[in-house]
């Protein structure tokens, strides 16, 4: 007959076995999750330019809208494609523009998570920006965070990325609000209105 002591002790044996199981278990999760998303220590710039100069910079969306932002030649202004040039607001692209060259990933995947699962099979958004020479950097963007803070995106076939939601906001706002100058509203000149006079004269009781 096993005494009651041995009992005791093959349960305690049993409860320690199953919380060295479940530890193991989870630090080989959570080595598997740091290598998947890591934490970038600094920000770290999404497009090596490399000094290129951006020509052309096409954003779309998956609707198939689209607006093409290109560099006009005799001007060297930014302007809208099907847009006269004098009609863009070259100011307000030049700022926009700037904010995507200088884009920071606030996040890198050392591993690439399953695309479908973070909107990248077939992206939200595509910006293609056309340097000198024609070499092309393709950007897609998936889905937002869980915590909606960021966007999931990818630069052509590089590691996947989060980058701050606010910031491609902005950029992605020109594709429903395409920086045009305002047009001036007409002056309206005032009509002066005649008023005839009374002649003081009756006229002529017809017989």
């Amino acid at each position: 007959m096993v005494r009651r002591s041995t009992w005791i002790l093959l349960i305690i044996f049993i409860a320690l076995a199953g919380a060295v199981y479940f530890f193991q278990r989870y630090q080989t999760q959570k080595t598997d999750n740091a290598a998947t998303a890591t934490p970038s220590a600094t920000p770290v710039k999404v497009y090596d330019l490399g000094g290129a100069q951006v020509e052309d910079i096409k954003i779309s969306d998956s609707s198939g809208d689209t607006l093409d932002l290109y560099k006009d030649q005799a001007s060297s202004k930014w302007a809208i494609a099907d847009v006269p040039v004098e009609k863009a607001d070259s100011f307000q692209i030049e700022s926009v523009t700037a904010q995507l060259f200088d884009l920071q990933a606030q996040e890198t995947f050392t591993q690439t998570p399953p695309l479908d699962a973070i909107g990248l099979i077939t992206p939200t958004y595509t910006i293609t920006m056309t340097a000198t020479g024609g070499s092309q950097s393709i950007t897609s963007i998936g889905s937002q965070t869980p915590t909606g803070s960021g966007y999931y995106i990818r630069v052509n076939s590089s590691q996947v990325m989060i980058v701050d939601k606010l910031i491609l906001d902005d950029i992605l706002h020109l594709l429903s609000n395409p920086p045009l100058l305002a047009t001036p509203t007409p002056e309206v000149t005032a009509t002066e209105t005649v008023v005839p006079t009374d002649s003081g004269t009756k006229g002529t009781p017809t017989p």
